[in-house]
C-alpha cells in the first residue's frame, strides 16, 4: 500500500541562482548543458564562480534533486557531489526531500517517467522556450511506496537502462562490422 502526496508536501523547493563568472573561481555553476543525453555528467567541468555570502545558501548538498524547468526538455537528476562546491543555475529548481522514507532517486525516476513527463508538458508554458513554474511543479502528485518498493523500482529501471545501452552498443558494433565487410568486398 502507498500514499499519494503533492510534491509540495514532501519536497522543499528553491530556485537556482543567477550569477556571473568570477576571477579565481572555486564554485561550479551547474547548467542543463552539463549533462549528456543520458543525464550523466559531461566531463571536465570547471568552476566559474567564487564563494560569497550570496552563494553560500545556494551550495548544493549531495542528494539534492536538480529539476530542469526551462528548455527543450524537463528532466531531474540527483546531485552526487561529483563537482563540489556547486550551485544550480536558474535553469533548475533545487528539490530537497523532507522525509527519510523517500529516496531522492525515486523522485527523479518518477519525474523522468514518460507518464509524468506527459503531465509536465501539458502544464508547460511558452512557445520558443518551454518552462514549468515552481507552483505548477509543487502540485504534481507522486505515489510513495515503501522504501523497499522504491529500491525495487530503481533496480528494475537501472537494469532497463543498462539493457538499452548494451543494445545500442550491439547496433554500433554491427554497423562497424557490416561497413568493414562491405568495404572489403570491393577491394
Amino acid at each position: 500500500m502507498f500514499m499519494t502526496y503533492k510534491l509540495t508536501d514532501i519536497i522543499k523547493m528553491k530556485s537556482g541562482v543567477f550569477a556571473k563568472g568570477d576571477t579565481n573561481p572555486d564554485v561550479y555553476y551547474i547548467q542543463s548543458t552539463d549533462f549528456d543525453s543520458y543525464k550523466k555528467w559531461v566531463e571536465n567541468l570547471n568552476p566559474v564562480l567564487s564563494v560569497g555570502p550570496k552563494l553560500e545558501k545556494h551550495i548544493l548538498k549531495q542528494g539534492d534533486i536538480l529539476f530542469a524547468v526551462k528548455g527543450r526538455e524537463f528532466f531531474a537528476v540527483v546531485y552526487d557531489g561529483r563537482y563540489a562546491p556547486a550551485v544550480a543555475s536558474t535553469t533548475f529548481l533545487v528539490l530537497q526531500v523532507k522525509a527519510k522514507n523517500i529516496l531522492p532517486e525515486y523522485v527523479v525516476w518518477f519525474l523522468n517517467h514518460s507518464k509524468s513527463q506527459a503531465i509536465l508538458w501539458s502544464m508547460a508554458r511558452g512557445t520558443a522556450i518551454s518552462s514549468i513554474t515552481k507552483s505548477t511543479l509543487e502540485q504534481i502528485e507522486i505515489p510513495i511506496p515503501s522504501v523497499s518498493k522504491q529500491n525495487s523500482i530503481l533496480e528494475f529501471s537501472n537494469l532497463q537502462k543498462k539493457e538499452n545501452q548494451l543494445q545500442q552498443q550491439i547496433i554500433q558494433l554491427k554497423q562497424v562490422y557490416i561497413n568493414e565487410l562491405t568495404y572489403k568486398s570491393i577491394q
